[in-house]
């Protein structure tokens, strides 16, 4: 069980009469990841693994401490994990890498964020390549045996997020990672809404590649994580290019006339994914947040969430002309809620509890323009209200937010 007044106590922008319901978007940051990152700048200010003074070398093996963690934290290995900006750079750096064929299949659902869909559409236009979509429908729900039934003898990459931002359902990641094992297709899961909230294992899941960003598990802003499976990242050429990814050892062009990459070997993992300066004081708080969330335990957080998340949704469900997406039930769907009051705009309703009640929800297509196509039949629409829950939040925040809701319900009497 979490300690919801000593955690509050941990995070400095919380404020009395404010309600942060807007998480899956970006965390509140705790002070000790603040205190990390200043401790970077005080204490440690050099850049690293180039250096052979003190300074540099202190700064190095705190970095390599918090790539550890991190690799602990996903069951991985440390030169599995390269540090990216966030979720979708990291997605964009191996859409720019992987080689495919024209006809060569790509599977996706209608769940995607942009960041999953986007990068993959363009390089099925450069390439020629197939995209075949696997339509969670309204409730977001994936069959993992439909979906196996896309994968196809052309089908090189299966990409598709672990949870879904809009609705928060679960898909069957750990089937779907299985079977691409066993049919050699690769397969990439954008975890950023499950690494937060779940316990997540690579080697469990069976994945090739996975991503997440730390600014919505308490971290910092400007880092990502892009796991690359060993076996596989060392025959893959760096995603981008720049200091850190050649190495210069072994460069050897006859001139400058003739100065080529042929004649030069690219660095070991994962430095080869990692061009110039990588995000150091952002790193240190990364290591901090996942601390902070190993020492309150994820089985905890994720009950916390389910707790508030089963209130919230049947509380809504009582209020007339409320209208809730994703399935009810709580144990198929983490802390988010999206939901529309009778024909009220989204925005209007966003805009009401802020200014009335002072609670913070996201409104909009959130970035999944897709399932909102689906849903509404290429018709347009505004969206839904989406609120979402983290270890801060308490049960006292949800019955005020279902208060407001059912106020606002009222103006459509």
């Amino acid at each position: 069980m979490l300690d919801l007044d000593q955690i509050r106590q941990d995070f400095p922008t919380i404020g009395k009469n404010d309600i942060y319901l807007d998480s899956v978007a970006s965390s509140l940051t705790p002070t000790p990841v603040i205190e990390a990152m200043t401790e970077y700048y005080t204490k440690y200010r050099a850049n690293i693994h180039r250096g052979t003074y003190d300074l540099s070398m202190r700064a190095s093996q705190r970095y390599d401490d918090a790539v550890a963690s991190v690799a602990r934290f996903i069951g991985a290995c440390p030169s599995e994990i390269a540090f990216t900006q966030n979720t979708t750079h990291a997605i964009n750096l191996l859409a720019r890498t992987l080689q495919f064929e024209p006809g060569d299949e790509i599977v996706l659902t209608s769940l995607e964020h942009t960041s999953n869909m986007a990068p993959w559409v363009r390089l099925a236009d450069e390439k020629g390549l197939e995209l075949r979509w696997y339509n969670a429908g309204r409730l977001g729900i994936v069959n993992a045996s439909e979906l196996i039934d896309l994968i196809g003898p052309k089908t090189k990459l299966v990409t598709m997020t672990a949870v879904s931002n809009v609705l928060g359902t679960i898909t069957p990641f750990e089937e779907i990672g299985a079977e691409c094992r066993d049919r050699g297709v690769l397969f990439l899961l954008d975890a950023a809404q499950a690494v937060p909230h779940i316990s997540i294992d690579v080697k469990k899941i069976q994945c090739d590649f996975l991503a997440f960003s730390g600014h919505k598990m308490l971290g910092p802003t400007g880092i990502g994580v892009l796991y690359l499976r060993e076996e596989l990242a060392r025959s893959l050429g760096p995603g981008m290019l720049g200091g850190g990814t050649l190495d210069t050892s072994a460069c050897d062009c006859p001139s400058l006339e003739e100065c080529s990459l042929e004649y030069c070997s690219y660095s070991e993992l994962p430095d080869k994914w990692q061009a110039g300066t990588p995000p150091i004081a952002e790193a240190f708080g990364l290591h901090a947040a996942i601390d902070y969330l190993t020492s309150l335990g994820i089985h905890n957080i994720s009950e916390h969430d389910r707790d508030l998340t089963t209130r919230f949704v049947s509380g809504l469900r009582e209020i007339p002309s409320v209208d809730v997406y994703g399935p009810m039930d709580a144990d198929k769907r983490m802390a988010i809620v999206s939901f529309n009051i009778g024909n009220l705009h989204p925005d209007d309703v966003g805009r009401i509890l802020n200014e009335r009640y002072k609670i913070g929800v996201r409104t909009g297509q959130h970035c999944a323009v897709n399932y909102f196509n689906e849903v509404n039949g290429h018709s347009g629409s505004p969206g839904n209200v989406r609120a979402s829950f983290y270890v801060y939040n308490t049960v006292e925040e949800v019955d005020k937010t279902l208060n407001a809701i059912s106020n606002i319900s009222k103006l459509l009497v």
